[in-house]
């Protein structure tokens, strides 16, 4: 079979790069084609996933601006489609995929567990073959026969115990122990879906990185650079494919970005989530899991949570494996979903 998927995220990578191993080592074909991102590229090269790299996200924000890049992307896929002959299209949330596999007469099985990317699911699923939603997923796409629910978290693609299990070598190199650390992250609010978004104020974001610092060694992962002396001290500097066993081994997390917060979670980590848009998978975390996963955008709850998440033990591998127990392990399960696939399916 021959496949093209389209990564629009550096997570994206991480969901696909086990799936596209065993793949490949059954005789599977990939075309990759990737949004432009130093991050997403240097993901690429270091698993060892040929790509075509495309356009870049667009500075200005806006619907025109996400349509005109749509189509740019839209075109990329074509012009890929024409050489390469794909069988099937993937990608997660890919609108772009989707309209070119309806071009082409060729199913699309798509992920997603976003729910408040409604644009792109107005996009997307009058033309996709199918599209895998996790079970905490809670918005209704409105065709029951394409969407299609699995018992897992989407970070548990590349996260789940069969597939990954943390080392400390990175700990060596950043010169600290296992949870005598915590990463805080904040993120460039420059998807479509953050439009509507009003984060935490730059002296607020500075004020929890200040208290956090008095007692832990404090590391800072900036999604777009800043021009800060302030972060000097704290800027996270390691290999892309090193933060899982950062994240792994840290006392908790604080995060605007919500893949990291489920990342942490999946990983038995605690975390503080200060985005303003909520997902699916957070809702659920801190509903049934009100130790370990929080959720607020006011200052001086985000500094209590930090001390009561400072005073607190977690046994990070038992939380892990309760997950675990109670899910999927969701690479198999899209292996076995894409193979026996019907290709020769209309859509």
């Amino acid at each position: 079979m021959k496949i093209l998927i389209d990564i629009n995220h550096p997570a994206h990578v991480h969901y696909y790069r086990n799936f596209i191993k065993v793949m490949e080592s059954k005789g599977h074909q990939f075309c990759v084609i990737n949004r432009d991102s130093k991050m997403i590229n240097q993901l690429l090269d270091i698993y060892g996933i040929e790509h075509t790299i495309r356009n870049k996200r667009p500075e200005k924000k806006g619907t025109v601006a996400s349509l005109m890049n749509l189509m740019r992307m839209i075109l990329w896929c074509i012009r890929k489609s024409l050489v390469f002959r794909p069988d099937m299209y993937m990608g997660f949330a890919s609108s772009a995929c989707a309209v070119t596999s309806r071009l082409f007469g060729k199913p699309s099985v798509l992920i997603d567990d976003t729910e408040h990317n409604a644009m792109n699911h107005k996009l997307y699923m009058p033309t996709c073959s199918a599209v895998l939603t996790p079970f905490y997923f809670k918005k209704d796409l409105g065709n029951k026969d394409k969407q299609i629910r699995f018992n897992a978290y989407v970070e548990q693609l590349y996260l789940h115990s069969s597939y990954y299990n943390k080392k400390e070598d990175v700990l060596e190199e950043l010169n600290v122990k296992p949870k005598e650390y915590v990463i805080i992250r904040y993120i460039a609010y420059d998807a479509h879906h953050d439009l509507k978004a009003h984060p935490l104020s730059e002296e607020t974001k500075k004020e929890i990185v200040r208290e956090t610092a008095k007692h832990f060694r404090v590391f800072v992962s900036l999604e777009k650079g800043v021009n800060d002396p302030f972060y000097d001290e704290y800027n996270l500097k390691i290999s892309p494919e090193k933060m899982h066993d950062l994240e792994a081994n840290a006392k908790f997390m604080v995060t605007e970005g919500a893949t990291m917060a489920s990342e942490a979670f999946v990983l038995g980590v605690p975390y503080l989530y200060l985005n303003p848009l909520m997902c699916g998978y957070i809702d659920y975390q801190c509903e049934n899991y009100p130790d370990r996963a929080y959720h607020t955008t006011d200052n001086q709850q985000a500094l209590a949570i930090i001390k009561k998440l400072s005073e607190t033990d977690c046994d990070t591998d038992a939380e892990r494996k309760k997950v675990e127990e109670q899910t999927i392990n969701p690479t198999d399960y899209l292996l076995s979903y894409i193979e026996n696939y019907p290709t020769r399916k209309k859509v």
